[in-house]
This record gives C-alpha cells, sequence and structure tokens, in this order.
C-alpha cells in the first residue's frame, strides 16, 4: 500500500478522450492530465480533470507545473488532501469554489506533493467532486 488517496470516479481511454472531444492518440500526449497506468490494462484517467466543456484547464496548469518534479500518482493524491496554506481546504475543492490560482501555486510550491509514507493513517475528503455521481 502506498499511502496514496485515489479521489475518482475514473475514466477509460475512450471516455476521456469522448469527454475532451479529442482523438485517442492526442488524449494519451496530453502533459495536462493525471492517469495511472498498468503494465497490462490501459490507463484511466480521473474524472475531475473535466467539465461538461472538456478538460478543466484551471487544473491543468496547476498539473503541468507540478509534473516538473512530481509523478501522477503523487500529484492527484496532494489534490485531494487538505491543505493547511489553503485553510484546510483540498486544492481540488479549492479549485471548484473558483478561488485564487495564484494562491494555489503558492500552496503547491510551500506546502505541495509529498511522497506519502506506506503506514500513513490518512482518510481521504468525503466530499465527492460535483457531479461525480452524474
Amino acid at each position: 500500500m502506498t499511502g496514496h488517496i485515489l479521489n475518482g470516479h475514473f475514466l477509460l481511454r475512450r471516455e476521456a478522450a469522448d469527454r475532451a472531444g479529442i482523438s485517442l492518440e492526442e488524449i494519451v500526449q496530453r502533459p495536462d492530465l493525471l492517469r495511472i497506468e498498468g503494465t497490462w490494462l490501459e490507463e484511466v484517467y480521473f474524472e475531475f480533470q473535466f467539465d461538461e466543456a472538456g478538460i478543466r484547464s484551471d487544473l491543468g496548469h496547476v498539473v503541468e507545473e507540478l509534473r516538473r518534479s512530481f509523478d501522477d500518482m503523487t500529484i492527484a493524491d496532494w489534490l485531494a488532501r487538505p491543505n493547511e496554506v489553503l485553510s484546510g481546504v483540498t486544492p481540488l475543492r479549492w479549485l471548484v469554489a473558483g478561488r485564487d490560482q495564484g494562491h494555489l501555486a503558492k500552496a503547491a510550491a510551500n506546502a505541495g506533493p509529498r511522497e506519502q509514507p506506506a503506514t500513513a493513517n490518512h482518510q481521504p475528503d468525503s466530499s465527492r467532486w460535483p457531479g461525480a455521481d452524474s
């Protein structure tokens, strides 16, 4: 067990490409999308990265910046954990509330993703991403 929190519903490659309105080839090349990859299964994409218009650009900017230093699982975990710099709100909730992206960038720089020990006893944010049940 890695100690990572996974906040999801997940989309298969075809579902993610359809939601984004792009081809299968394009979806796998997107540097602004987090995915979980397996050795023998097709990758899946976190549904929270998409809205009615396609790919969430506000989240995409954060993902691209963090990917310079962290893997997708570590970034997804950070997005789902309450953050002290964001007054105890998760970065995902911060974005969905329409709060300042500059402050979120500072939170990423000052209290950003960290590898979680395997014995970490962390509980996920119990609130769901809006629209996740649809």
